[in-house]
């Protein structure tokens, strides 16, 4: 049975999570009077916690999904480079733009960013083996190109991984062109 002060707890810890969500005050103060009425034991009740985690593992699959689907339609159709690329166009702007709303609503977007990134390389790489056969020049271009976008985009959004990942990806692709 919940007593007065747990109830008054409670709604207290409700507002400011309403605070938090619609940025009436700055994030860390929030946070700050969270962990102060909680005394510690979390910021977040547990249902919050568990719709999380049911959103992250939906994520998974949907990027799962989304690569397997691109694999599928590059590899396994007889579809027109024309179709293909916009199947898989439409793939990457969905994730794009779950990503995004995930980011209004304070949810992380990792793996659909890094499921349209996989994509992007997989459609950007079909296209330059249909338009330059195999040429290795078209091929690198096409690299250093998406590299570049991955650390555009990373500085854009402040999404370090991305960054990270094209700046890998640069210096990878220079090591291999030099050996």
């Amino acid at each position: 049975m919940k007593t007065v002060k747990d109830s008054r707890k409670e709604l207290i810890v409700n507002e400011i999570q309403l605070w938090k969500q619609a940025n009436m005050l700055p994030e860390h103060y929030c946070d700050y009077l969270l962990a102060l009425y909680t005394e510690g034991d979390g910021m977040e009740h547990s249902d919050q916690k568990n719709a999380q985690k049911k959103i992250m593992l939906k994520d998974f699959f949907l990027s799962i999904c989304a690569i397997l689907i691109s694999l599928f339609v590059i590899y396994f159709t007889e579809l027109s480079i024309v179709l293909q690329t916009t199947i898989l166009a439409s793939f990457v702007g969905l994730l794009v733009a779950i990503g995004i709303y995930y980011i209004k609503k304070q949810l992380s977007p990792l793996l659909l960013y890094m499921a349209a990134a996989c994509i992007l390389l997989l459609s950007s790489i079909e296209i330059t083996e249909e338009l330059f056969g195999r040429s290795s020049f078209g091929m690198y271009i096409t690299l250093f190109l998406n590299c570049f976008l991955w650390i555009g985009a990373g500085l854009k959004w402040k999404l370090g991984y991305l960054s990270l990942s094209g700046m890998a990806g640069g210096v990878l692709l220079i090591i291999f062109i030099l050996l």
